[in-house]
């Protein structure tokens, strides 16, 4: 039975088993959506853990933002600090946060540590924190000497690596011939592979290690190959042999009326199943050509220009046509993804560029690394790198590495669909050496379902491959809640029945796809609560901005009226689109107090503009214009009449 055929008591009691199961001392990753609690199961996790290690400093808690951070250890020293009162909750789960910190409280007596009075010792940090100290305790290994800057916006830094890197076109040899190559290939449009190398190092985590490689055109061919050979399987796996067998004769019949230069002309001799391999994609192709139209819908009819000459072709049309409207959305979706894939076999002059496009990436990144040495800066995935080059390699550890293997018996990572590539490897050199049933433990938290939004270049593949085979050589076991504590059954209901069709059928690693997680609704139901869609029609002309604004004012009057709406958030894709409702708000509803963080600017509000052109007035007597502000302004209040009198 799948997860989307469950009943809500049935997710809600799998949810209880795997919280029970995961505060055992053992490695898990868990998938927990938004609102699961995940924030009170890791620290319960902790609270556990510290009943269980010889000193607080061999857990590691990592997060991905200060604030995250924060809140965690707060909620631990909350509990610790709860459970030395003695006050015991009456809920279930707070119950067990409870009993779980006054075991650790005990361990801490036993052992000295004064967790309260020394809260310090709990090591809950973030991930780019966490990689600024590796760094720091191995300045040599790491190449940084004295710790530089850590910057969230690189960009300035990414656009002077590039520009140096194309400056080589003025010297001679490799490098300035792989420049030469590169902007041929772009027409010679500088500007346009300026672009393109600044986007490429804002990831260079993610193809900097293939780019190394001894023969990087071979390589990224091979990289090609693999994944033209992904798709064919899925193919496959939808085409059977008995299915491919059927079609044959049909295929042959039509390609046998056809032109030699026709794309159904590969089918004439289709006398076997053809497998997953990327020698067999133009046989593939001319099946998809087949079955499919040129929009990639399946065929509905048939004629001389597929090979189905009229009265003479009625018979084997009709049986493809049966067929075709056999085949399932998943298949038609598989050969439609073929028709748009490439010859996996490189040319020359394809050879050539890739080799050339490798040799300038890594000059890129050469010059980056002088830019940040002579800034002073670095990126968040320069830090991660250097981080790992302290450890040094799983085979040859540093002596830094082996003192973490020493100190290190807990990790807990939070966010975990958010990592890089670069952090996963760091996870993976931190636990190098962890064997099994050691008494250590690796406890993955997050959401692969988030991970649409790509937070700092990170990858849900990742995810998904340490679900399958762990990290390194820490098998992770898979767990799953279900539960959501921030919003009712209807609401809960309609976001599982309407995303299930938007996200992918099923995950698939190598193309970072993520199916949906059904989950289940924990608070109970408000009055008239549910989704509701309101159309909203603007005729040509009008301002549907301003349109917009007034039907969100009604509809918040309404809900206000009703009594039972405490917190009313309006969501938008864009900043700018709240402008038009804020102005109305502040014209039309002056006693509606709302927060916009970020939203309306300090400089836009009347007061400031205000003091603003006092300000200037005062600076330079000769500022009209301020001067003009100023008796407009409400302390003065002259109208525009008076102004133009004046």
């Amino acid at each position: 039975m799948t997860n989307a055929a469950l009943t809500d008591a049935e997710l809600l009691a799998l949810d209880a088993a795997s919280r029970q199961r995961a505060l055992e001392l053992r490695s898990f990753i868990v998938e927990a959506p938004a609102g699961a609690g995940k924030t009170e199961l890791l620290t319960q996790r902790v609270l556990m853990l510290l009943a269980h290690v010889a000193e607080p400093e061999e857990i590691i808690a990592i997060t991905f933002t200060n604030k995250a951070a924060a809140e965690m250890r707060h909620r631990i020293v909350s509990a610790l600090s709860q459970a030395a009162r003695g006050d015991a909750p009456g809920e279930p789960h707070k119950r067990v946060t409870y009993d779980l910190a006054r075991a650790a409280l005990a361990e801490s007596e036993r052992r000295g540590w004064a967790l309260l009075e020394h809260t310090g010792r709990l090591r809950v940090t973030t991930i780019d924190a966490l990689c600024a100290g590796l760094a720091r305790q191995m300045p040599v290994l790491s190449r940084f000497g004295s710790q530089p800057r850590i910057v969230d916006d690189a960009r300035r830094h990414y656009e002077e690596a590039a520009r140096r890197a194309l400056a080589w076109l003025e010297e001679e040899g490799e490098h300035a011939e792989a420049v030469a190559r590169a902007l041929a290939h772009l027409d010679n449009d500088a500007a346009r592979l300026t672009h393109l190398l600044v986007a490429m190092l804002a990831r260079r985590d993610q193809w900097l290690r293939h780019a190394l490689q001894s023969d990087a055109a071979r390589y990224a061919e091979s990289g090609l190959r693999e994944l033209v050979e992904r798709d064919l399987r899925r193919v496959a796996a939808a085409m059977p042999a008995r299915a491919q067998e059927m079609l044959m004769p049909l295929a042959r019949f039509a390609a046998g009326n056809l032109p030699d230069d026709h794309p159904l002309a590969p089918l004439r001799d289709w006398q076997r199943p053809l497998y997953a391999m990327p020698e067999e994609l133009p046989m593939w192709q001319a099946v998809a050509t087949l079955l499919l139209t040129k929009e990639d819908a399946p065929r509905k009819k048939l004629d001389k220009r597929d090979g189905f000459p009229p009265k003479i072709a009625d018979t084997p049309k009709g049986v493809l046509l049966a067929f075709i409207e056999s085949l399932s959305a998943a298949t038609i979706e598989a050969l439609a993804t073929l028709r748009r894939l490439p010859d996996p076999s490189y040319t020359e002059e394809e050879w050539a560029t890739v080799t050339a496009l490798a040799t300038l990436l890594k000059l890129a990144a050469a010059e980056l690394w002088g830019v940040f040495h002579g800034a002073g800066e670095v990126d968040f995935i320069e830090l991660a790198g250097r981080a790992l080059q302290s450890l040094g390699e799983p085979e040859a550890p540093t002596d830094l590495a082996l003192a973490l293997d020493y100190r290190i018996r807990h990790l807990l990572v939070d966010e975990f669909q958010d990592t890089s590539p670069d952090q996963v490897e760091l996870l993976r050199r931190l636990t190098a050496d962890w064997q099994p049933d050691d008494g250590r433990s690796l406890f993955l938290v997050g959401d692969p379902m988030q991970s649409i939004y790509r937070f700092r270049k990170a990858d849900v593949g990742l995810f998904l491959a340490a679900s399958r085979s762990g990290i390194g050589g820490v098998p992770l076991e898979r767990l799953r809640l279900f539960r959501n504590n921030r919003a009712c059954a209807p609401l809960v209901e309609w976001v599982n029945a309407s995303f299930a069709g938007v996200f992918p059928r099923q995950d698939d690693a190598a193309a970072g796809a993520v199916a949906y997680r059904k989950f289940a609704a924990t608070r109970p139901d408000l009055p008239s609560a549910g989704v509701v869609a309101h159309g909203l029609v603007a005729s040509e002309g009008e301002d549907e901005a301003a349109l917009e604004a007034e039907r969100l004012l009604e509809i918040i009057d309404t809900e206000r009226a009703g009594g039972h709406a405490k917190q009313i958030a309006v969501l938008v894709r864009a900043r700018a689109h709240l402008d038009a409702l804020v102005a109305r708000i502040r014209r039309q509803r002056p006693d509606l107090r709302f927060s916009a963080v970020e939203i309306e600017a300090l400089a836009a509000r009347q007061p400031v503009q205000d003091l603003l052109a006092l300000t200037r007035a005062l600076h330079h007597r000769a500022d009209r214009v301020n001067w003009l502000a100023i008796l407009r302004a409400p302390w003065c209040g002259l109208t525009l009449a008076d102004l133009h009198a004046l």
